[in-house]
């Protein structure tokens, strides 16, 4: 199986109007554009030709026309010379998926499952941010951060948990054979007098994270809310955001933001309409906040050889096994055991630490499935 059996999300939808598009995927170049008779085509970004590139051309009827030599390529990649009437060609071609306001793109042949696990509708959830960021950091790297919250207090500005309480924060990783569970809680930042009122908070409210990785494409998603801390009453609104990783080469991955929000009254469901702007603005920066840390690594290898890991990063280890496993399909590393344990190396290399995780839940499906 290939790494491009699976779906993965190569650009936003508003990104491709009526010129073609240039994207990168897994180090391959492709070129996207928007047939006459309607949806999308995906073909290799090079013109078999004469290697110009397929996306500085135009679109001419269903078919993709190169800016060199006027070569034109229809959506299953068959290609004919205007000069050489009976000279024919093709370029590999690519199945596309226009869904959520997202391009996806697979190789045509694959059965593999389209990822729409994260959409939310049935629990309420209204789409109210679609993002897209590149970040100069490798696929495992840019995961581990997403799904470790220990560096939210001095990363973030508003999200995450107050770092003078972070030994308090309460934080399980529960995996099965092709997913891990994921659940934090514990005192939240100190949030504004105005944001505490709308969201019905105390000044020190409990924050609660319930979430799940899953490896076809390696995509997290999670849902978010808020308690009193006296009273233990939920906050009004919840919030569920979902991030997809695309690898763009081995030293590059773009992320795919998703954020949707529900409120305990849908008759109120018009305010989120109000909201949307400020809601867009804010999961800007806090990924932008992401952003800025993993480009600036100082290290940016992918493996966990001499890492001196916390109780936040069990998740690290689980994740690399099941990238190896079920995302590239190939045999897990040695660091790594398959029976839901993390071997977190110790920074002198003396020992190793074993992190054994509690057996996933069943019942944890009722909100995320």
């Amino acid at each position: 199986m290939s790494i491009l059996d699976h779906w993965h999300p190569v650009a936003l939808s508003r990104d491709l109007g009526k010129t073609p598009l240039g994207v990168r995927l897994h180090g391959r170049e492709l070129a996207l554009f928007r047939p006459k008779s309607g949806g999308v085509a995906a073909l290799t970004d090079v013109c078999p030709h004469r290697r110009m590139r397929l996306s500085v051309g135009k679109v001419v009827g269903d078919c993709l026309e190169c800016c060199y030599h006027g070569w034109t390529f229809a959506a299953d990649g068959s290609g004919e010379s205007p000069g050489t009437p009976k000279l024919r060609t093709r370029a590999a071609a690519y199945e596309v998926r226009e869904a959520h306001g997202v391009l996806w793109v697979r190789n045509f042949g694959a059965n593999t499952r389209f990822p729409d696990d994260f959409v939310g509708q049935e629990q309420g959830y209204r789409l109210m941010v679609l993002l897209a960021h590149d970040v100069s950091s490798p696929l495992e790297l840019v995961l581990d951060n997403f799904n470790e919250l220990e560096h939210t207090p001095t990363t973030h500005g508003m999200f995450g948990y107050r770092l003078d309480r972070m030994h308090e924060v309460q934080a399980e990783f529960s995996p099965s054979d092709d997913e891990v569970w994921i659940e934090y809680h514990g005192p939240s930042k100190a949030y504004p007098w105005l944001f505490r009122t709308y969201m019905g908070l105390d000044r020190a409210p409990i924050f609660h994270v319930r979430g799940v990785t899953r490896y076809s494409p390696v995509h997290t998603f999670g849902d978010y809310h808020w308690t009193h801390s006296r009273t233990g009453k939920r906050s009004w609104i919840g919030v569920r955001n979902a991030h997809f990783f695309t690898p763009l080469d081995d030293g590059n991955t773009r992320i795919f933001t998703f954020s949707f929000m529900k409120l305990s009254n849908p008759c109120f469901n018009p305010i989120l309409n109000v909201v949307r702007p400020f809601m867009r603005h804010s999961i800007n920066k806090e990924v932008m906040e992401d952003k800025r840390v993993l480009d600036g690594l100082a290290d940016k290898t992918p493996t966990l050889d001499g890492l001196k890991l916390s109780r936040f990063d069990r998740v690290l280890g689980l994740n690399r096994e099941r990238i190896e496993r079920v995302y590239r399909r190939e045999k897990p590393s040695t660091l790594h055991s398959g029976n839901g344990s993390c071997r977190c190396g110790e920074l002198n290399g003396a020992h190793e630490k074993r992190f054994t995780m509690a057996p996933a839940k069943p019942d944890r499906t009722a909100d995320i499935t």
